[in-house]
């Protein structure tokens, strides 16, 4: 994962939003065609963000995600439960010495998380990482070789304690949206105190 893919500018100490997709989890003339749109909207809405405009860019393209990114939707390998603890392993992996891991849910066929990295750390880097080692553990479990991830990678800042509370309460919930049953999905509060 390459900077130029980040749609804002990593800040230090920042707490990120992030969502992995798995490679065929959303057809790619949708994936393009909202790709598109987002870096026309930025060209006309450079960092940093108002508030106001933070929440258009929410209601322009995360709810487009959301509505994409369905528990039925394209490869589901994340409802095996092997390639579940694969990518919990590499989430929790280095969680105290490059980043603070906050709440995470296990999605069929994507996974969402808080993340807040540590120190010099990039978050680039760390996202990097998390790809690269889940995506050799799932293989692993599968007994395949090939892409796991999508290139881009879904990811904002969060701006405020308020936001922070409403993505904790997204990812808790996001099972129940999708209407999932127990071993589906796996998901953990980690943030107990808000920050």
């Amino acid at each position: 994962m390459h900077r130029k893919h980040l749609p804002h500018v990593e800040q230090s100490g920042g707490i990120y939003f992030v969502t992995f997709r798995l490679a065929d989890s959303l057809p790619h003339k949708q994936l393009k065609e909202w790709s598109a749109d987002r870096v026309a909207w930025m060209a006309f809405h450079p960092e940093p963000w108002s508030e106001d405009e933070a929440r258009e860019y929410r209601r322009e393209f995360t709810a487009r995600i959301e509505h994409w990114l369905d528990a039925g939707s394209g490869e589901c390998v994340l409802r095996n439960e092997a390639c579940r603890s694969a990518l919990e392993m590499a989430l929790k992996h280095p969680h105290g010495t490059d980043y603070d891991l906050g709440d995470w849910v296990i999605m069929p066929n994507h996974v969402h998380f808080l993340i807040q990295p540590l120190g010099a750390s990039s978050l680039s880097k760390i996202l990097k990482g998390i790809k690269g080692v889940s995506a050799r553990r799932i293989n692993e479990c599968l007994g395949r070789t090939g892409r796991v991830w999508m290139d881009e990678s879904f990811d904002h800042i969060v701006r405020s304690l308020e936001q922070l509370e409403k993505l904790q309460r997204y990812v808790e919930r996001n099972p129940m949206k999708a209407k999932l049953r127990m071993g589906e999905f796996s998901y953990e509060r980690r943030w107990m105190v808000e920050k």
